[in-house]
C-alpha cells in the first residue's frame, strides 16, 4: 500500500486552513477522530488564460461542478477525470495541471473508462456504440495523441463471435490491460462479460474469467448495457462489481469469492494492498462515521445528504472489504465513479449543479 503521510499531511494542512477561518467566524470546525472517515472536497482551478505551459488561472478555484463519470489515478499521486469531453488532472499536491475541453464528436468525448500505464499516459475506452464503434487505446497526456490498439475482428471465432461488441471498465497491470467485454448470446435475452488481459503492443486477448450478464440486471442503467466496474490490486487479484455480485478472482482468473448484491452502477476501487471500496446494494447499519472537512458551503451541502444513506433509502450503498471482512459504510452511496490514490480514494458524486469530487482517507488510527 502506498504511503498514506502524504494524504495524513494534506488534510491536516486543509483542516488548519478551515480552523482558521472559522475561529474568526466564531464556529468551531469539524475535527476527523482517529476512528472517523474524513471526507474533504476536491478545489480546482476551472478556467484558464491561454493553453498549454503559458496558461495562467482565471479567477478562483471551485469544489462544486458538474458530475464526473470517468475517473483514474495518474500514476503519480494525482488524478485523471472526464466526462462529456471535459477533462480534469490534479497533481498529487492539489495543483490543477489540466483543464480543457476536447471537439464535439472527436475521439477523446467519448471516453467510457481509463486507467494509468504510466505517470504520462492512460489506457482509454473509446466508443458507446451507438456513434463510435468501440476501441482500446493509449493515450499520451504529455502530446495529447492516441495509440489505437488493434482490434478482435467480428467472426474470426465462428458465427456466435462478435468481436469488441462493447467495453466496460478497464484496469492495468503489470503493463497490459485488464478490460471487460460484453458479447450477446444470440437468442437468449442475456449477454457474456469477459475479462480479458489484453497486450498493449499486439492487442492480442487473453480469456482470464467470463459470465452471464441478465439484460433487465441494473435497470437504471439503461439503455446502455448492465455496467461491470474492475480494479486490480498490487498481487494482480482482480475485483469485479458486477449488478448481481462482488467477485474478487486471482491474477489468472480463477474465482476466490463471490458476495451477492443488486445494484444499478455497481463500482469498486482498490488499494494496492487490495483494501476495496465497494459501492451496490441497499445501506446497511454501520458504526463507522464519516466527517466533512473543509469544502465550500455549497458544496457541502451538496454532499451532506449523502452522510446518511441509511436515512434517505438511498441504493448503491458504500462498503469497504479487508482482510477482516466486509464493513458496511454510512456515507457516499450512489457514487459516479471512484479511485484509489496517494493514499485516499478520490470519489466523483452528484451531476449538474451538485457535482462534487471528495477526497475519503481511511482512519487514521485503523
Amino acid at each position: 500500500m502506498q504511503d498514506r503521510g502524504a494524504a495524513r499531511r494534506r488534510m491536516l494542512r486543509g483542516s488548519a486552513v478551515i480552523a482558521a477561518i472559522m475561529f474568526i467566524s466564531g464556529c468551531t470546525p469539524p475535527a476527523p477522530g482517529p476512528d472517523d472517515w474524513a471526507l474533504e472536497p476536491i478545489s480546482f482551478q476551472n478556467s484558464f488564460v491561454g493553453s498549454g505551459p503559458e496558461a495562467t488561472p482565471a479567477g478562483p478555484p471551485t469544489d462544486l461542478t458538474y458530475g464526473m463519470h470517468v475517473l483514474s489515478s495518474d500514476g503519480a499521486g494525482g488524478f485523471w477525470t472526464a466526462s462529456s469531453g471535459s477533462w480534469l488532472h490534479v497533481g498529487a499536491d492539489g495543483e490543477t495541471l489540466a483543464r480543457f475541453d476536447t471537439e464535439p464528436g472527436g475521439p477523446l468525448s467519448k471516453i467510457g473508462a481509463m486507467a494509468p500505464l504510466s505517470p504520462t499516459e492512460l489506457v482509454v475506452v473509446q466508443g458507446d456504440r451507438a456513434h463510435v464503434m468501440p476501441m482500446l487505446s493509449v493515450f499520451d497526456t504529455t502530446t495529447m495523441t492516441l495509440r489505437d490498439l488493434p482490434g478482435d475482428a467480428m467472426g474470426d471465432e465462428g458465427d456466435l463471435d462478435f468481436g469488441d461488441f462493447e467495453f466496460g471498465d478497464v484496469a492495468v497491470h503489470d503493463g497490459g490491460a485488464i478490460v471487460v467485454r460484453y458479447q450477446p448470446r444470440p437468442p437468449d435475452d442475456y449477454l457474456d462479460f469477459e475479462v480479458l488481459r489484453v497486450d498493449l503492443d499486439s492487442g492480442a486477448r487473453t480469456l482470464l474469467h467470463s459470465g452471464p450478464v441478465e439484460l433487465d440486471d441494473a435497470p437504471g442503467a439503461r439503455p446502455g448495457v448492465p455496467p461491470i466496474g474492475i480494479d486490480v490490486d498490487d498481487a494482480g487479484r482482480m475485483y469485479l462489481a458486477t449488478p448481481t455480485a462482488r467477485i474478487v478472482l486471482t491474477a489468472d482468473g480463477t474465482e476466490l469469492s463471490r458476495e451477492p448484491q443488486v445494484a444499478d452502477h455497481p463500482l469498486v476501487a482498490v488499494a494496492p494492498d487490495g483494501t476495496a471500496l465497494w459501492w451496490g446494494g441497499e445501506p446497511e447499519q454501520s458504526d463507522a462515521q464519516g466527517v466533512l472537512v473543509g469544502g465550500s458551503s455549497e458544496a457541502r451541502q451538496a454532499i451532506e445528504p449523502r452522510m446518511h444513506c441509511a436515512e434517505t433509502s438511498s441504493s448503491d450503498a458504500l462498503r469497504l472489504s479487508d482482510a477482516g471482512g466486509q464493513h458496511p459504510l454510512p456515507f457516499l452511496c450512489g457514487a459516479n465513479a471512484a479511485a484509489w490514490t496517494d493514499g485516499s480514494w478520490v470519489v466523483a458524486t452528484g451531476g449538474e449543479g451538485d457535482g462534487v469530487l471528495v477526497r475519503v482517507t481511511p482512519p487514521t488510527g485503523s
